[in-house]
């Protein structure tokens, strides 16, 4: 019996050495799920269906292939951008479970949110305008994939590194605001060339 648990005990160690099983103190901040298992996942396509999925090192399914598009994993983070058939971006873990919500239109946006997230950013500095499929409206989606500035405009430009962003309200005319959603230049332009000439002369760009 004392063979026996010395052969299991050193069996898992050799394991989580090589990456095998994770090792209990290596886990990703946001989603808790092992990142080390992300080096041995690979993005692979179904011949049979089309569809993505990720083979092991054993070249079974570890997440099956459901998925339109699929992305290598981040192993700083154990994510992997992956768009469902709907069309919509978002990322899962190492897990198969979604990390990422599937709110977004561009894959770069979310290999963006990625890399925000791996840099150990705040949650709201970040932020990407993306319209609402639902109501048409334009809003601002965190690393979560969660509205943090809900989609109420008819338009809406990239928030800059300073935390502005030019804004299209519903009757048409252009203006900017800030993180927080709130109104920094008057949405009294019919432009938003001229709202982003003001910015500059602000020195708010």
């Amino acid at each position: 019996m004392k063979r026996l648990f010395l052969l299991l005990a050193a069996t898992t160690t050799l394991c989580t050495s090589c990456g095998l099983l994770p090792a209990l103190n290596q886990t990703t901040m946001v989603t808790g799920i092992t990142a080390p298992l992300a080096n041995h996942l690979k993005a692979t396509e179904d011949p049979g269906t089309g569809l993505y999925g990720y083979l092991n090192d054993f070249g079974m399914w570890a997440i099956p292939p459901t998925f339109r598009s699929a992305k290598s994993f981040n192993t700083e983070v154990g994510m992997a951008v992956v768009q469902l058939q709907n069309g919509f971006w978002g990322a899962i873990n190492t897990l198969g479970k979604t990390a990422i919500l599937f709110n977004f239109t561009s894959s770069l946006d979310v290999d963006s949110a990625i890399r925000s997230i791996a840099k150990g950013r705040y949650q709201g500095i970040d932020l990407w305008e993306v319209r609402d499929h639902a109501t048409g409206y334009w809003g601002y989606l965190d690393y979560t994939g969660n509205w943090f500035l809900p989609p109420i405009y008819k338009s809406a430009k990239a928030m800059s590194d300073r935390g502005i962003a030019v804004v299209q309200f519903q009757d048409d005319r252009w203006g900017a605001i800030d993180r927080k959603g709130a109104i920094v230049i008057q949405p009294n332009f019919s432009s938003w060339l001229d709202v982003d000439s003001a910015i500059r002369n602000l020195h708010l760009n």
